[in-house]
């Protein structure tokens, strides 16, 4: 093995490089992304084994993946993602309990199968290790990949035990050291009527009880995101009040609510006149902190209510084909008037949130 920071060594046709996950250097990540894009197969470490694999856009992959691993080239591998924003890539049907899980675990060692718009069946991956989601990031596309080893082998915790298995076969091997769990991720199924999980690996026991959550109706079953502009004033008034309110009628556990603003810079706290006249309706929204809306807040919420015609214009075109799901509140923006007109404001949320009741709980 290479001793070096970045340093090469050549066994047969298998190039070594061993990186410090701790200070990672990036032009040699960088270069391994360049050769995967050309269609070599790179061995990586994640927080649960090493695995091997490469852009998902490379011709004939899973075949060259399948007839590496010596199994049947019928049986999928996963998609590595480096972010939510990724999943885009793959088209998949985005579902209550995708997002409850993906909110729990990812980044981490969950394995997601997941059905796709054209009913295909895929897995996805989001690790946690700073390497691979920088290899990921690189590539700029998801990663089809697979542990680095045969089929019905124990999967590799190091860079030595691919290079057992696989010396010669695979291009690259990235080696920065045991990974941190030792074992494989944990699997479950989402593509059946109820969830299931169908390989128990790293933090299967916390993901046992969240699928218990899922059969048992008790998680967040609808997303409804507010968007305004700033993310100070409007989106976190309503979205306190209506967290309020499910909370009242013993809802909160089933609607999840979030609030974003379409010019907002992330980590602003609500007005102090906000702030206020939410606390004295017994709401506090202290805890705000602004954030941009991003196309994942838009695509992974199931009803959406713009505070102007502005904003519905700037989250439709920002993900088009989603019109249907949002709503128009027309409620003027406050930002530098007095209290009164906050209170008017909160009046105006508040009355036409409860004429849109039915549709929210629904």
């Amino acid at each position: 093995m290479s001793s070096g920071k970045g340093v090469f060594k050549v066994t047969k046709t298998t190039q070594v490089i061993k990186i410090d996950n701790k200070d990672p250097d990036l032009s040699r990540i960088r270069e391994i992304a360049r050769a995967g894009r050309e269609g070599k197969i790179v061995a990586f470490p994640t927080e649960t084994v090493y695995g091997m694999g490469a852009p998902m856009s490379v011709p004939q992959l899973s075949d060259r993946l399948a007839e590496l691993k010596k199994r049947p080239a019928d049986k999928p591998f996963s998609y590595h993602i480096a972010g939510s924003d990724m999943i885009d890539f793959l088209t998949v049907k985005r579902t209550a309990e995708l997002r409850y899980l993906s909110r729990l675990f990812w980044p981490g060692p969950l394995t997601l199968l997941v059905l796709t718009e054209n009913q295909g069946k895929i897995g996805i991956r989001f690790p946690r290790h700073r390497l691979a989601l920088a290899l990921i990031n690189a590539v700029g596309e998801p990663f089809l990949a697979t542990s680095a080893n045969l089929s019905g082998e124990t999967s590799p915790t190091t860079a030595e035990e691919v290079l057992t298995r696989l010396n010669g076969q695979i291009d690259y091997v990235i080696d920065a050291g045991k990974t941190e769990l030792g074992m494989d991720s944990t699997v479950v199924d989402l593509t059946q009527k109820e969830p299931a999980l169908i390989r128990r690996g790293a933090e299967s026991e916390a993901v046992q009880k969240a699928l218990e959550c899922i059969r048992d109706e008790k998680f967040p079953q609808k997303k409804i995101l507010f968007v305004c502009t700033g993310n100070s004033c409007r989106s976190p008034m309503a979205a306190g009040w209506l967290i309020h309110e499910l909370r009242r009628k013993g809802l909160h556990n089933k609607i999840e609510v979030a609030s974003c603003g379409i010019g907002a810079r992330s980590g602003s706290s609500a007005t102090a006149e906000a702030q206020l006249v939410m606390k004295n309706r017994e709401v506090d929204i202290s805890a705000h902190r602004s954030k941009p809306c991003t196309r994942e807040d838009v695509m992974e919420s199931d009803l959406i209510f713009a505070m102007s015609t502005e904003h519905f214009v700037f989250i439709t075109g920002m993900v088009p084909g989603i019109k249907e799901k949002v709503r128009v509140l027309n409620i003027p923006d406050p930002i530098g008037m007095g209290i009164m007109i906050y209170e008017e404001v909160l009046k105006n949320i508040e009355k036409k949130l409860t004429e849109q009741w039915s549709e929210i709980i629904s």
